[in-house]
Parts: structure tokens; C-alpha cells; sequence
């Protein structure tokens, strides 16, 4: 299911309805115009539905169908002969669904924002066909020339698509207090206006009569906007529930963040006896601060040491141990809980010191923010 994520400015769409303007008798056309049907724009599978991600779609803009009519000229007597009438054919502008693409919010691992990505999108082109008055012969034996308004192109517009990474945290003044994901934008941009110009065929008189003017219209197409799409920056905010668990509140979640080195001896997945007040403390928020039914989500992470099938596993069942506690100790109710191992896969810090390695052996708990 798609959602709007928050934070997301969407300025209003613009679209400015074709027109035309008509000088002469019109009658629709005697069949249904070639090229009339809608034209749909499809820029890509990037925003359907998707696991590990919530994606919002923006709004299609639908640029309206125009309608040229024919333009015709009755049959008239000049000298004593017939000159049939003419038809300038009419013709039809198709419809066109203009598919403004999506914004795509990333799932991220508890204490991280998620990447965000914007996707591109383009305006296509559109045509205005070409028009003929054709010839017509006089009695005199001369004629009224032929004319053709020639088709004009307007070309399509488009802008590419910007993101913004995963941020897990920053370090400002040697601590870490943070986590600030910057914002993204993708520019808004338009297709332009056009015209084709209007023609006429001049009155023409000759001896026993006139053939009277005939005149084809201007054709207009207007212009056609997306706006900037925005996203605004996301930021958790730092404190400590004690020295030993760390909460990052913000963008509507809180997650508590607890050193595997103080939860677990190395390499075990069984919660040591000196972790117990960390949990209570975290039990004990969480009962007093949230719903009963919000959801609760459990994970375990390690650092980049032994391979990944072992710390994919080894992450895996510290996390249902935690689970298991908040359950048997903590009061939680265990439909709340969701259980997942990370393993080595979304590291809060690099991998680069023994000190980081420490804090990326860690599980997270992430509750709805009370």
C-alpha cells in the first residue's frame, strides 16, 4: 500500500487547457480524426509497490484533448457554373496522462533515516498537424492556389530525479548525537506553448461572380508544468535513557539503541544478568509512553567480523532474545513484536575501528514515537 511520506511538499500542478479559436462555419469532421487516441506516458516500473520501501505516488496531470473542427465553404454560382465548396479536415489533438512519477522512501535499520529518492519524469512532445485549403478551380479557367499550414512540433520537457542516501549518524565535535539526512529536491520544469498560425483564402472575383474567403483558424497549445517536488531534511534527535542506551527520537519513531557488548557476552546470543537493568529501562519506557497495539520492531545487528552467514545468524537469535525478554519480563505483548536479524548489512557506523565495530554490535528496538 502507497502512503505519503512526511515531509513531502508537492506545489500545485499546473495545466493550462489547450484552445483554438474558429473564424469560419466549422462541421465536425466526417470521421473520427487519425492519431485520436489518448496518449499515456509511462516512465518506468521504479514506482510500483515494492518491499523495504513505501512509495507515494505524485499526481498525473491530464492535458486535455483538442478538438479541431472542419472548415467549410458552400457550393456558389459564379458565370453560371457550379463551384463545389471545399473542407479543410479537422483533426484531433489526443489526450495526454502525464505521469509525474513518485517519491520513494527507503525502509532503514532502527536509529537511521532511510534514502529517499525522487524519480525523474518528462513531458512528451506534442504535434499540431498540418492543415490544406485546397485548390479550387474557377470557371476562367485559372484556380485559387492551394495552401498548407505546416504541422508545428512542441518539444517535450523533462527533469531527471535526485536522492538522498541512508544516514545512520553524524558525528559533530567528536560526538554523535545525531542523525540528520539532508533534504532533496527535484526542480519543476515545462513544457512550452506553441501556435500555428492561421491561413485564409482571399475573396476572388471574377467575371459572374465571387468566390468568397475562406479562413482556417490559429491553433494554440499552452503550456504544461510539473513543480518542484521537496522533501523536506529528516533529523533524530539524541538522548540517553541511561549510559548504556541510547534514544533516537523523531519522524514519528523512537528507538532505543543498546551496545551488544552490554546485552550479550561475545559471540552468545543469551542476555547476560548485568543487561537486565538496560531492558527494564527500556520495558518500562516503552509500557509508559506508547500505545498498547503500536508496533514494535526488534534488530539485531553485528560488526563486519566472521562471515555472513554466521552474523546473519548470530544477529538473528540476539534479537529474538530480546524479544523474548520484553515478553517474559517486560510486560510486552508479543503480537506487538516484530523480530529481524541484520547481521553485518547496515552498519550505524564504519567498519573502520575497533571502537566502531563495538557499536555496530548492537539491537535496536523501534516503537511508535509516543
Amino acid at each position: 500500500m502507497t502512503r505519503r511520506p512526511a515531509g513531502i511538499a508537492v506545489l500545485a500542478l499546473v495545466v493550462l487547457a489547450s484552445t483554438a479559436t474558429a473564424h469560419a462555419t466549422t462541421t465536425p469532421p466526417s470521421e473520427p480524426p487519425a492519431n485520436s487516441e489518448p496518449v499515456q506516458l509511462v516512465v518506468g516500473p521504479e514506482c510500483a509497490d515494492r518491499d523495504g520501501a513505501t512509495v507515494m505516488q505524485l499526481p498525473d496531470v491530464v492535458v486535455p484533448a483538442v478538438e479541431i473542427a472542419a472548415v467549410t465553404s458552400d457550393d456558389v454560382e459564379i458565370g453560371g457554373a457550379t463551384v463545389a465548396g471545399i473542407t479543410v479536415d479537422g483533426f484531433t489533438i489526443p489526450e495526454q496522462t502525464i505521469d509525474a512519477g513518485c517519491v520513494i522512501e527507503y525502509d532503514a535499520p532502527g536509529g537511521c533515516l532511510g534514502a529517499v529518492e525522487i524519480t525523474g519524469a518528462s513531458i512528451p512532445a506534442v504535434t499540431i498537424p498540418a492543415s490544406v485549403i485546397p485548390e479550387v478551380e474557377l470557371p476562367t479557367g485559372d484556380a485559387a492556389s492551394e495552401q498548407t499550414i505546416a504541422e508545428v512540433v512542441v518539444p517535450g520537457a523533462s527533469a531527471d530525479g535526485a536522492r538522498t542516501e541512508q544516514v545512520c549518524q553524524i558525528e559533530i565535535d567528536g560526538e554523535l548525537p545525531t542523525v540528520s539526512r539532508a533534504g532533496v529536491v527535484r526542480e519543476g520544469f515545462s513544457r512550452p506553448g506553441a501556435a500555428r498560425p492561421g491561413a485564409s483564402r482571399p475573396e476572388r472575383c471574377v467575371d459572374g461572380g465571387c468566390l468568397p474567403e475562406l479562413r482556417v483558424a490559429a491553433v494554440r497549445i499552452e503550456p504544461v508544468a510539473l513543480p518542484d517536488v521537496d522533501v523536506d531534511p529528516g533529523r533524530l534527535q539524541s538522548q540517553d535513557l541511561r549510559p548504556d542506551v541510547e534514544v533516537l527520537t523523531g519522524e514519528g519513531e523512537a528507538a532505543f539503541v543498546t551496545p551488544g557488548d552490554v546485552l550479550f557476552d561475545i559471540d552468545q546470543a543469551t542476555i547476560r544478568p548485568e543487561a537486565v537493568d538496560a531492558l527494564t529501562a527500556v520495558a518500562e519506557q516503552i509500557n509508559a509512553t506508547t500505545l498498547p497495539g503500536s508496533p514494535i520492531r526488534v534488530e539485531g545487528h553485528t560488526d563486519d567480523r566472521a562471515d555472513d552467514a554466521h552474523n546473519l545468524d548470530l544477529s538473528q537469535r540476539r534479537a529474538q532474545a530480546v524479544a523474548d525478554w520484553l515478553v517474559a519480563y517486560g510486560g510486552i505483548d508479543p503480537a506487538r513484536l516484530t523480530v529481524v536479524g541484520l547481521g553485518e548489512a547496515s552498519p550505524a557506523y564504519p567498519n573502520d575501528s575497533d571502537e566502531n565495530r563495538a557499536r555496530n554490535r548492537r539491537v535496536v528496538i523501534t516503537v511508535a514515537d509516543p
